[in-house]
C-alpha cells in the first residue's frame, strides 16, 4: 500500500544573511497546508539545526517541539494552500526560524485552557520552551508570520 507523503511545494529564498561578506547557512521552503506536512517541515528543520547550527540534542528537541506547534497552527488557522518555513542566522551566534501562513490576522497570545480542554496549549508551550532556550518569539505585525530567535551554543547571552 502506498502512503502519500507531503512534499515541499517549492523552494523559497530565505533572507540573505551575511556577516563580513560571508553568507551564513539558511533555508526556505513552502509546504502544503495539511497535517502530514508538519512532519516534513520538522525533518527539514531537524537536519538544518543539527548540521548547520550544531544545537545539542536536548535544545534541538525543544526547538522541534516549538516549530511543530507553529507549523500545526499554520495548518489549522491559515487559509492558504501552503505555508512557508524559513531559517537563517541573521548574525553570528543567532538562529531565527519563521512559519508564515500568509493569513493576516490578530496575533494570538498563549492561552489558559481549562484542565479538561483537549487543545489550546500550543502557544503556552512555545512560550515556555523558547524562554527556556534563552530566546524570544512572536508574530509579525500582520499576524501572518510566527517567528523565534535563539542564541546558538557558545554565543554570548
Amino acid at each position: 500500500m502506498l502512503r502519500r507523503v507531503a512534499e515541499p511545494v517549492s523552494a523559497l529564498a530565505a533572507p540573505p544573511p551575511a556577516v563580513a561578506g560571508l553568507a551564513l547557512p539558511s533555508f526556505g521552503m513552502a509546504v502544503r497546508s495539511e497535517p502530514s506536512s508538519v512532519k516534513v517541515a520538522r525533518r527539514v528543520i531537524r537536519a538544518w539545526i543539527r548540521c548547520h547550527c550544531r544545537l545539542p540534542g536536548d535544545q534541538s528537541d525543544a526547538l522541534l517541539i516549538v516549530m511543530s506547534e507553529l507549523c500545526t497552527n499554520a495548518v489549522q488557522h491559515g487559509r492558504c494552500t501552503a505555508f512557508d518555513v524559513r531559517g537563517w542566522m541573521p548574525t553570528t551566534g543567532v538562529l531565527r526560524l519563521e512559519v508564515d501562513d500568509k493569513t493576516p490576522s490578530p496575533a494570538p497570545a498563549p492561552g489558559s485552557p481549562e484542565s479538561s480542554s483537549e487543545s489550546g496549549r500550543g502557544l503556552f508551550l512555545v512560550d515556555i520552551l523558547v524562554k527556556e532556550l534563552g530566546g524570544t518569539w512572536g508574530f509579525s505585525e500582520d499576524g501572518a508570520c510566527a517567528w523565534c530567535a535563539l542564541p546558538l551554543p557558545g554565543a554570548v547571552r
